[in-house]
């Protein structure tokens, strides 16, 4: 790649922009510049429109309203988008190609003869830990190998914009440190590069400034020395009202309380080995970790839905016996919850069959279907004007809680939740909390995977981060006086074990 001449060179311009999905605002009058020749972070907790903002720089999406230049002139990446290379956070690729070829989509062009790699290609793919791979095919490859050959794809392009999008999750600290010197490099030819990223020690590291967006704007601009992990995590948490359980009055977990939910020596074929965890009545334990950790294996596998080998009990029962009787799952994809052609009332009561809604030859009780919905709706907070409304017209905080209420209408004694705030409003979120913690006092267990800080010192009792398959000690969110000082401590752990990973060959 040949160096860009910065001189008089502006960059992207970001003016006014603004993008809705239906009721939901995810961008509301952004305002950004991305200059030449830096790296530029984001940081921003979950739903706050990151991966909007990013899917439209990289001409994904049509913003709404707004204005983009680039260098001065009116811009479209909808228009331009071979001007931008992405690495995404789950890799974009194609499992039935070689890392090879993966490389090389993109580059066919019009005529007949196939591309083949160069000697940059080959130069990043060595320097990624890749360049004895290129015959194998995709499929064959861990989510490291392939994370690492969405970003030799992107490196090895002659773009002017690169978006990294939680680019090291699956990666080892040694090949972090070499995607950075890549990332360093490409823009000290003076191109433009955003990271976004969870993890605050590498903005710090590597940015020279960092944008922190919330509720679809950006708030602040940190830069020089306000630009510290602490200041961060405190801009990420401003006007959240944040308190943790002890400070909001929650009970504690009985002290001494036999567990209700255990595994032993829980061992999973790739995402992690020789797990041991306990949970006890009343409780809320958080699990943490980026995409390739092992942490959404780990749920999934507590649901029954990730084939593992070890003992697992939930309320005095074992095996897949009491995962089927014992727990609810809910995942982080509402879509995947809820169906969009039934009404608020038929979404609640999917999960429900005989004796409650259902008598002899699986007759329906109609009765008792209307008046279970309708206690549901009001007990679960849902707003809705009544319970044949279409699901697909409540908010998405209101289909969240339908999502849980569903698997809460089981009676489980374990209930699983990935993300479960994701993409809702900050009431809505409130409102989730108090569900959980009132399902937790009736002498149940919660456990919920996070990407968030924030949503682990409003609603857990404990935190395990989830690095490399490894549970690391729990923390108690009790100890905490501030999110900040929580964000902090997670962010070590995650560091501490990535450290001790063996470099992948």
């Amino acid at each position: 790649m040949s160096r860009l001449d910065g001189d008089g060179r502006q960059g992207i311009g970001i003016r006014g922009l603004t993008k809705r999905y239906g009721s939901t605002i995810a961008l509301n009058g952004v305002d950004l510049d991305l200059r030449p020749g830096e790296v530029l972070g984001i940081a921003g907790p979950n739903g706050a429109g990151k991966s909007t903002l990013i899917r439209i720089i990289a001409g994904e999406e049509r913003p709404d309203g707004g204005e983009l230049t680039f260098d001065g002139l009116p811009w479209s990446p909808f228009v331009d988008w071979q001007s931008v290379a992405v690495v995404h956070q789950e890799p974009q690729l194609f499992p039935n190609l070689t890392v090879a070829e993966n490389m090389m989509v993109g580059r066919e062009g019009a005529g007949r003869s196939r591309p083949k790699l160069g000697d940059a290609d080959a130069k990043v793919m060595a320097a990624l830990g890749i360049g004895h791979l290129g015959n194998t095919l995709l499929s064959d490859c861990s989510l490291a190998t392939q994370q690492r050959t969405e970003i030799a794809r992107a490196v090895a392009r002659s773009s002017r914009v690169f978006l990294f999008d939680e680019p090291n999750s699956a990666l080892t600290a040694d090949e972090s440190n070499e995607l950075f010197r890549e990332m360093h490099k490409i823009a000290a030819e003076g191109r433009i590069v955003l990271l976004v990223t969870h993890r605050l020690q590498d903005l710090v590291a590597h940015c020279r400034r960092v944008a922190i967006v919330r509720d679809g704007c950006v708030r602040a601009m940190l830069e020089g020395e306000a630009l510290t992990e602490e200041g961060i995590a405190r801009q990420m948490v401003v006007d959240s009202g944040a308190v943790h359980g002890q400070a909001a009055g929650r009970p504690a977990a009985q002290a001494g309380a036999q567990p209700i939910f255990s595994v032993r020596n829980w061992t999973h074929g790739k995402a992690f080995r020789n797990i041991s965890l306990d949970g006890s009545p009343q409780e809320i334990i958080a699990l943490v970790g980026v995409e390739g950790s092992g942490s959404r294996e780990l749920i999934r596998s507590f649901a029954g839905l990730e084939r593992c080998t070890g003992t697992i009990t939930i309320a005095n029962e074992s095996g897949e016996h009491a995962i089927g009787a014992m727990s609810a799952y809910v995942p982080a994809t509402r879509q995947l919850s809820l169906y969009s052609n039934f009404s608020v009332g038929e979404n609640l009561l999917v999960r429900l069959g005989p004796p409650e809604i259902a008598g002899a030859g699986l007759m329906l009780k109609t009765r008792r279907m209307k008046e279970t919905a309708e206690v549901a709706v009001k007990r679960f907070l849902v707003k809705t004007r009544t319970t044949t409304q279409a699901i697909r017209s409540l908010s998405g905080g209101n289909q969240q809680k339908v999502a849980i209420a569903q698997a809460l209408l089981c009676g489980p004694k374990l209930l699983l939740l990935e993300e479960p705030t994701r993409g809702v409003d900050i009431h809505s979120k409130a409102e989730i909390y108090r569900l959980l913690r009132d399902y937790a006092d009736r002498g149940n267990l919660v456990i919920i995977l996070c990407t968030e800080a924030l949503e682990v010192y409003e609603a857990a009792d404990r935190v395990h981060v989830i690095a490399n398959g490894r549970v690391s000690p729990g923390l108690a969110v009790a100890d905490y006086d501030h999110v900040e000082q929580l964000a902090t401590d997670i962010t070590r752990l995650e560091y501490e074990s990535r450290a001790a990973m063996p470099k992948a060959g």
